[in-house]
C-alpha cells in the first residue's frame, strides 16, 4: 500500500496501467476456463463416497481461491478505470483531492490488489495439479474395483488345475514294492 501512496500521481495510468490491464486480462482468461473445468470434473461415475467428498472439498477450496483472484482483478481494473477517468467538477473544488488524495489512494488500491493477485496467481496451476491428484486416486480406485470384479473367484483356479486325489499321500516304501513283512 505504501508503494501506491509514494508513487507520483498518474504513474500507473499511462503505459504501466495498460500493461497491467493486459496482464490481468490474461489472468482472468485463465481463471474462467479453470473454473469451468473444475465444475465439469464433479461426476459420480464409478467413484466412492469418500472420493467424491474429497474431490468436492478440493474443488470447493479451488473455486473459492479462483473467484477471489477474479474479484481482485475486477477491483484493480475498476481502480485503473477510475484513475484514467477525469474527476467531476465537484471534486476539483476540494484542495488536493483530485491532484493528490484520489490518485494516490487509487494507486495504492491498484498496488495492494495487484500484489495479492501476483502472490496467488500460482494457485491456478496448483489447483489443476491437486484436482489431477484427486482424479488420479479416483481412477486408480475404479480400476482396482473393476479388476477385482473381473478376477476369478478364489477357488476357481484350483478347479481348473485339479490334482489327483492321491497327490501328496504318504505311503510306506514296502507298500509300493509289494514286499511286506
Amino acid at each position: 500500500m505504501v508503494a501506491g501512496l509514494v508513487l507520483a500521481p498518474g504513474a500507473i495510468t499511462a503505459d504501466a496501467g495498460r500493461m497491467l490491464v493486459t496482464f490481468l486480462g490474461l489472468v482472468s482468461a485463465s481463471i474462467l476456463p479453470t473454473v469451468s473445468l473444475l465444475i465439469n470434473s464433479m461426476t459420480a461415475s464409478g467413484r466412492s463416497v469418500m472420493a467424491l467428498d474429497e474431490l468436492e472439498s478440493e474443488l470447493h477450496a479451488a473455486m473459492d481461491g479462483l473467484l477471489l483472484l477474479f474479484g481482485c482483478v475486477a477491483v484493480v481494473v475498476a481502480a485503473l478505470v477510475a484513475l484514467a477517468t477525469p474527476p467531476g467538477e465537484l471534486f476539483t473544488k476540494v484542495p488536493y483531492l483530485t491532484t493528490q488524495i484520489l490518485p494516490r489512494s487509487g494507486q495504492a488500491t491498484v498496488v495492494v490488489f495487484s500484489a495479492i493477485i501476483l502472490s496467488r496467481v500460482g494457485q491456478i496451476p496448483a489447483v489443476l495439479r491437486r484436482s489431477l491428484i484427486v482424479r488420479h486416486k479416483i481412477a486408480v480406485e475404479e480400476a482396482r474395483r473393476k479388476t477385482l470384479e473381473k478376477a476369478p473367484a478364489a477357488g476357481s483356479g484350483q478347479q481348473m488345475f485339479a490334482t489327483h486325489p492321491d497327490f501328496g499321500k504318504s505311503v510306506r516304501l514296502d507298500e509300493l514294492t509289494g514286499k511286506g513283512n
